[in-house]
């Protein structure tokens, strides 16, 4: 009896003094109260397209460029600058892997952020047969009748435009109609903006509950149009023009038996979800362009060289896009927050443990007047 109570006792100090040693290892940060910890303020500045000036900056001031937090249930650490980038992305699958909030998986589904190893590379491989260079060079000429025909139908003869109603809805058309070649119906944005709208908790009545229902109704819509490709694929009947686009290769990949019907619906909500995140982006380029005349018209020659050496009516290219040397608001209205990573060992990173199981966001944004004090300019 002895033996088994002193060797309880070595157990728990063992334990206590590892996790003392843990501890004393952790990076600096609050986590907030339990379970809950900062996502309501993080939310908050999210609200406002403030995550950077209202959540991260004013740790960053506190505690320095690598803090910890709770966020949406999880202790997560907080990286920022380059350097960090370079390091997680070099060990992605070594040290970290792709990993969501919960919510965020249940209104996206197990796409391919949420895949590993070859089930990851595989999805790669398909999506970059339209997202990659060859589908990119067919995609631009597309992309810009697209374009025209927004501009010409909802802003031609208008004294005034909702930019961000109009940028989303553009957006929103180009990812179902030019990229993938899913006809837009009535109601579809409506339903989708209900599903961006989820919260991180489920309860009858919720942002998240309604917004669990509306991704029902999407999954409903794209069964359809899911199905409906394969029958063209399979009877030949196909548009010559379809077949580059995103949806007939992860259907392909389903009629060969590579990838469920699940996976073919989750992977298109993703890209959906993924070009709405553009939507401010834009909208805040024109808003600086407003208000910064000078700037308007450097961009404004740079455009006007571009076109002087075109046809009439003849559209951009890919090789003209990447010449374009002006792309600030990249920087500094990034369309995502950061990416969200698990450890899955113990990492040590500039001094600090991160323990395994834990979030790791990364920082899209690496202009923080922390690292950069030009940052406007």
């Amino acid at each position: 009896l002895a033996a088994i109570v002193s060797n309880i006792f070595l157990k728990h100090k063992i334990k206590h003094y590892n996790n003392h040693k843990t501890k004393k290892k952790l990076t600096p940060g609050e986590m907030g109260l339990p379970w809950i910890g900062e996502t309501m303020e993080f939310y908050k500045a999210q609200l406002k397209n403030q995550i950077f000036e209202e959540f991260v900056q004013p740790r960053i001031a506190k505690y320095g460029k690598i803090f910890k937090t709770r966020l949406m249930g999880a202790p997560t650490i907080i990286v920022n600058g380059a350097e960090a980038n370079r390091f997680f992305l070099s060990n992605e699958f070594k040290l970290v892997i792709s990993s969501w909030p919960s919510s965020s998986v249940q209104l996206m589904g197990k796409n391919i952020m949420e895949k590993q190893g070859e089930q990851h590379r595989f999805l790669s491989g398909l999506i970059a047969t339209s997202l990659g260079h060859a589908g990119l060079v067919s995609l631009v000429p597309r992309l810009c009748n697209y374009v025209q025909l927004h501009l010409d139908t909802y802003w031609r003869g208008q004294d005034q435009v909702s930019l961000y109603r109009s940028t989303k809805l553009l957006t929103f058309t180009i990812m179902f109609e030019c990229l993938s070649g899913i006809k837009v119906e009535q109601g579809m944005l409506t339903t989708y903006e209900r599903v961006l709208e989820g919260g991180a908790v489920n309860f009858p009545g919720s942002k998240f509950s309604r917004a669990k229902k509306a991704r029902n109704a999407i999954e409903g819509m794209l069964v359809k149009v899911v199905r409906e490709r394969w029958k063209e694929m399979e009877s030949g009947l196909i548009e010559e023009e379809k077949q580059g686009m995103l949806l007939s290769p992860l259907v392909d990949a389903m009629i060969r038996g590579e990838i469920s019907e699940e996976e073919v619906i989750d992977n298109v909500v993703l890209l959906a979800f993924a070009a709405h995140d553009t939507t401010i982006s834009i909208a805040l380029t024109f808003k600086m362009l407003g208000e910064h005349p000078n700037f308007y018209n450097i961009l404004l020659k740079e455009h006007y060289d571009i076109m002087s050496n075109k046809k009439l009516g003849e559209n951009l290219t890919l090789e003209e896009i990447k010449k374009m040397k002006y792309r600030e608001s990249m920087r500094l209205f990034p369309p995502i927050f950061g990416s969200f990573r698990k450890a899955i060992v113990d990492i040590e990173y500039e001094g600090f443990t991160i323990p395994r199981g834990w979030k790791v966001n990364v920082l899209s944004q690496l202009s923080l007047s922390f690292f950069f004090p030009s940052l406007d300019k």
